[in-house]
């Protein structure tokens, strides 16, 4: 595993999409925790997603003017060669299992693993790679 960020966690679309609103309990959640040291990130794969949402609401360009503000505090951390090794590994061992995960979950859980973050989705595929740290801040 790379360099671990300390209480690091990486956004899912589902957390993004939702962290976007100023009020939501994902964004403040996140401030509270970036003031408590925590860095937040996301990455191009997630944000594609995101965009695919943003196509259907109605107001697109208030809605990326308003993720593009959340960005002050969401880093955009890429991927390289490494996590595309770690990409493949995944692939391989899910496969072994029997077990699926769409092409954008496995480049999260294997730049997750790359940089030793947390998950943050709702997405329940993830359990099928218990070395991926996952929450869930949208749960009731």
């Amino acid at each position: 595993m790379g360099a671990c960020l300390k209480d690091g966690f990486l956004l899912d679309a589902n957390h993004l999409g939702s962290a976007v609103r100023r009020n939501s309990p994902v964004r403040l959640k996140i401030e509270q925790a970036r003031i408590a040291g925590a860095r937040f990130g996301t990455c191009i794969p997630v944000l594609c997603e995101v965009e695919t949402g943003i196509q259907q609401v109605r107001r697109p360009d208030e809605y990326r003017e308003n993720l593009r503000r959340l960005f002050r505090y969401v880093s955009i951390w890429p991927l390289d060669q490494e996590t595309a090794r770690l990409y493949g590994e995944l692939r391989q061992k899910l496969r072994k299992k029997g077990r699926v995960l769409s092409q954008v979950d496995t480049m999260i859980a294997a730049l997750a693993y790359q940089m030793g973050l947390k998950v943050l989705t709702t997405d329940r595929d993830f359990e099928a790679l218990p070395e991926i740290h996952k929450e869930n801040w949208l749960a009731a």
